[in-house]
């Protein structure tokens, strides 16, 4: 017999891990929903607040504590002693369908309405399914929020025809050439820089640009750790501090990443094209209207990226251009870590509106919304600066995105979308309890 390829920790299936509990029974199947729920995203404090409450439906006491590479489970049973398991798992694929379709079999597990069996099936099912949109499309996508972060950014027609190139490549990259080796995959944030430095030095030789950094940035933007940020810092404030502080760390590690892609992007081009450095000046604008197109393209590409429905797509690119208006607007007068702020919340509103109205995952609303917003791009450009040896202007900008992304979590916990939505509870289950009808 053929000796099997050893499987890394982090890509090991529990069903193959030796004396695991089954899936169907009740703590195999707690310990695979929340895997999944860690795979698909869910910050610490929601993810440890979630599991609690489905323990607490099938009569177990649990203590849990989640950090972003693994995951540690206490079960407590009435005649038993205490049981403790340790994943180990990675962030994996951002999904807001199959992180959608998770929750969901939680909520119907804790509300009675689905057993421990019919929901491993359910996981299976979730796990096994194919994306929403296929790599062609995320391609695609790739290209178009290029483009638009590109004109956001106030890119002209010379920025936007290379940013267009810079988020092809890198999005071909990404979804196609990453997949094949584990190695270039814990490496893509620092290639993917390099190539969209490349490629912006490359159009800067041949069609003079005003900016080159705006093409960068553009080109790498989905894959600047933004809402890793966000999120890092919304479990900070919530005490979550190792996870926050973890989360934080790996943020910063993949920002220091594509700024050593950048450094050596910039060596490789002044070899070739002569003379590259960064810069940011713009000399032309494009027409105020055509930034509130370039938001509803790339609302309408972050939706496919996200693997989010297409039925979504309105509350989406409401959501986006009203934040991206308001944050703009009282930017404007009363300082940008304000308009931060009140852009958070109105993301934050909208997609709980959207949740108790139509039952839109917060995720599918979210994420597109807060692509706008994060202080990626500002943290990215703090880096840059400091490759140029401006060490006060990089410290500078540094310390701003600390406050955007402060205001930017004090409006998503204000507008209280910092939980969960919680599931309805039944009128049965009052009735039983003594409440009202």
């Amino acid at each position: 017999m053929a000796e099997e390829l050893p499987v890394s920790i982090a890509e090991r299936r529990l069903d193959n891990v030796p004396h695991y509990p089954d899936r169907h029974e009740p703590v195999g199947f707690m310990l695979r929903l929340v895997k999944a729920l860690h795979t698909y995203g869910v910050p610490s404090y929601e993810l440890e607040r979630l599991i609690t409450n489905v323990a607490d439906q099938l009569g177990y006491g649990l203590q849990t504590t989640a950090v972003p590479t693994s995951i540690t489970m206490t079960f407590i049973e009435e005649e038993d002693k205490p049981r403790t398991y340790v994943i180990r798992s990675n962030a994996g694929e951002v999904n807001v369908d199959k992180l959608s379709r998770t929750i969901d079999v939680a909520h119907a597990v804790i509300q009675g309405d689905m057993t421990t069996e019919e929901g491993a099936q359910e996981l299976t099912e979730i796990s096994n399914s194919a994306p929403l949109h296929n790599k062609f499309w995320m391609i695609f996508c790739f290209m178009l929020v290029s483009i638009s972060i590109s004109r956001i950014f106030g890119g002209g027609v010379e920025e936007i025809i290379t940013a267009s190139v810079t988020g092809l490549v890198v999005g071909t990259f990404v979804n196609i050439g990453g997949l094949r080796s584990e190695t270039v995959s814990n490496l893509m944030p620092a290639l993917s820089a390099f190539f969209a430095t490349m490629i912006s030095f490359g159009f800067n030789f041949w069609l003079g640009l005003s900016s080159t950094y705006i093409p960068v940035v553009s080109g790498i933007m989905v894959l600047i750790p933004g809402m890793m940020l966000t999120i890092a810092m919304a479990e900070l404030a919530t005490q979550n501090l190792v996870s926050g502080t973890a989360r934080l760390l790996g943020a910063g590690v993949i920002f220091i990443q594509m700024t050593l892609g950048v450094a050596i992007g910039t060596q490789v081009a002044s070899l070739i094209f002569g003379q590259a450095s960064i810069t940011t000046s713009i000399d032309h604008q494009l027409p105020e209207w055509t930034i509130w197109i370039a938001i509803t393209i790339s609302s309408w590409a972050l939706m496919m990226l996200f693997q989010s429905r297409s039925k979504h797509l309105p509350w989406i690119v409401a959501t986006t251009c009203l934040s991206f208006f308001i944050s703009r607007w009282v930017g404007s007068s009363m300082g940008v870590a304000t308009g931060a702020f009140f852009g958070a919340l109105t993301v934050g509103i909208l997609a709980n509106l959207a949740y108790r109205i139509k039952q839109v995952p917060t995720a599918a609303i979210m994420m597109p919304g807060f692509i706008i917003l994060v202080p990626g791009s500002v943290g990215f450009k703090s880096l840059t600066e400091l490759l140029d040896h401006n060490i006060i202007g990089g410290l500078e900008t540094a310390f701003n995105m600390m406050i955007v992304g402060v205001s930017l979590i004090t409006g998503l916990l204000v507008s209280s979308i910092a939980t969960l939505p919680k599931p309805k509870i039944k009128t049965e289950t009052l009735n039983e309890s003594g409440g009202e009808e």
